[in-house]
């Protein structure tokens, strides 16, 4: 009888609006404020290209936890790991997550930003949930957002946009690197400073590519 309630409330929670789930207020609040702030950036035009990467750079450093996002990418290959090698992945992963964010994000010029709810996996985890709207996009555009707090510190895991999780999409294509390479983060470390030597941060998006 237990199991069965248990199962019939797993179903009523997951079948509530994000707005009436267990909703995380504060995780709103930031949500709407950086993610105004990276809009803002990438739309200064009075910055130039190098300014406007640089200043975005240090815009993911305040609001994401690299480190952590980095050892997730890594997954196993993250155990047992001589830390100066974790050290060398996670700088140039910061490069590399820092020019993906900017070019998805930089597609929207005059968009609007706006949350329309939020979800507690558990405590100090939710999903926030926003959609872009305006500007040039043919029809809003939905972005989510996982929000971590630890110690008060709120900080974004992982950005949920054209249906992809970005760290989830990462992960895969890292860890698949390293396995075709004898599990040796080496090969994800240069194939990382190949891509960010190129510029090369993944395909735009057909939805944007009015952009």
């Amino acid at each position: 009888m237990r199991k069965m309630i248990a199962a019939l409330m797993g179903v009523l929670f997951m079948a509530l609006p994000l707005s009436a789930a267990y909703a995380a207020p504060d995780d709103e609040a930031f949500v709407q404020d950086k993610a105004n702030e990276a809009l803002a950036i990438l739309a200064d035009d009075s910055l130039d290209q190098s300014a406007k990467t640089a200043r975005f750079r240090d815009y993911v450093d305040t609001v994401t936890d690299v480190p952590r996002v980095a050892r997730f990418v890594l997954g196993k290959y993250a155990r047992g790991v001589d830390p100066e090698k974790i050290t060398e992945f996670t700088a140039v992963f910061r490069e590399y997550a820092s020019g993906v964010y900017e070019k998805q994000l930089g597609n929207f010029g005059g968009e609007i930003l706006k949350v329309k709810g939020s979800k507690d996996r558990k405590p100090g985890d939710s999903v926030v949930a926003s959609v872009i709207s305006g500007g040039q996009l043919d029809k809003p555009l939905d972005v989510n957002w996982r929000i971590r707090t630890r110690n008060g510190k709120k900080t974004v895991l992982d950005v949920q946009i054209f249906g992809i999780w970005l760290a989830l999409q990462q992960r895969n294509e890292i860890t698949a690197v390293i396995a075709n390479n004898g599990g040796k983060i080496d090969a994800a470390i240069k194939v990382l400073k190949d891509k960010v030597s190129k510029g090369d941060f993944g395909s735009q998006s057909k939805e944007t590519e009015h952009h």
